[in-house]
């Protein structure tokens, strides 16, 4: 007689990546997923912090800065949920006078918090490409670092903004000259917002192009005391993953390619695909290494953490093979 499947919870956003775990199509094998699908980043953090399920979708930078001390209790699996290239959420204050990325050195800078994957992609991505000297700059954070005994690095200047406050609205008002968010902020929306990177698009392709990253924000964790008890979990969210993964890769070519709302929805399928191969969205040890190592690099050069740390140290250890 077989064992009866194990039940574990599970929170995502409602991905198109995701869907055939969501409408059941695809099942994790031995498991029995109760998925709970929440479209709120914030909120769906603050559950899974909180311990509420045992597979989540989870900020990448946040897990990373906990390394030192493990406090989550989850370990991550290659499984990358989310992947944004971050060169068009970089906005500036037109009246700043700021033309260019190496403009922002002395100026004032928000941030919602030091810790987003978001901040720590295109922080990184000024400094290491553009000349950006993120010591020279004061950030404006929304919120602090929430980390147990964190101290910022004694070159990193910071404040924390006005209660109350709204970074878009400082932004517009000009108390800032620039600001790292994950919201739309442009074009169109405010006559004094617009991009640091007005052809942002060409950036992104560069930076592509030149690195093979497309940039990490939220990683697949799971409670580390599930996978001790039961160490093929792991593969078996893996191989689940990827098959809902390829799930969307078949509908995009077959339906979406032809038939979604859209001028040229086409054409970039094709022109990514030339780009990227066919798995444009990769996930697995072997394939992803130099983009997680990138993203160590940056931790540790931004002071999230004490040392910089290796890839081999952020998955469970059977997904090392992957």
């Amino acid at each position: 007689m077989s064992a009866p499947p194990l039940k574990l919870s599970m929170t995502c956003g409602p991905y198109d990546r995701a869907q055939a775990l969501i409408d059941g199509s695809v099942h994790p094998r031995g498991i029995e997923l109760d998925i709970t699908v929440n479209d709120d980043d914030v909120s769906r953090q603050s559950q899974s912090a909180r311990g509420l399920f045992d597979v989540a979708e989870f900020f990448t930078g946040t897990y990373i800065a906990d390394l030192p001390r493990r406090t989550l209790g989850f370990t991550a699996l290659p499984i990358f949920v989310k992947r944004m290239f971050r060169h068009s959420y970089i906005y500036i204050n037109r009246r700043s006078g700021i033309a260019r990325p190496a403009d922002l050195n002395g100026r004032r800078v928000g941030v919602q918090t030091w810790a987003t994957s978001a901040a720590l992609w295109a922080k990184g991505i000024l400094e290491e490409d553009y000349g950006v000297d993120l010591s020279s700059i004061t950030w404006v954070a929304w919120q602090p670092v929430r980390l147990p005994d964190w101290t910022p690095p004694p070159w990193l200047k910071m404040e924390i903004a006005p209660a109350g406050s709204s970074q878009y609205d400082l932004l517009a008002s000009g108390a800032i000259d620039a600001g790292i968010t994950t919201e739309v902020w442009a074009p169109g929306v405010h006559p004094d917002i617009g991009f640091l990177f007005p052809d942002h698009g060409a950036e992104e392709r560069a930076y592509f192009a030149r690195t093979r990253c497309f940039p990490i924000m939220h990683t697949l964790l799971v409670r580390t005391a599930i996978l001790e008890a039961h160490p093929w979990v792991a593969q078996s969210l893996y191989d689940a993953w990827e098959a809902s993964k390829q799930a969307c890769y078949r509908k995009q070519e077959e339906w979406a390619r032809i038939h979604t709302t859209s001028l040229w929805y086409r054409a970039l399928w094709e022109e990514e695909r030339r780009a990227a191969g066919p798995d444009i969205y990769p996930w697995g040890f072997a394939r992803t290494r130099h983009e997680v190592d990138r993203m160590l690099a940056y931790a540790h050069r931004q002071g999230l953490t004490p040392r910089k740390y290796e890839p081999e140290e952020m998955f469970w250890p059977s997904m090392l093979q992957t």
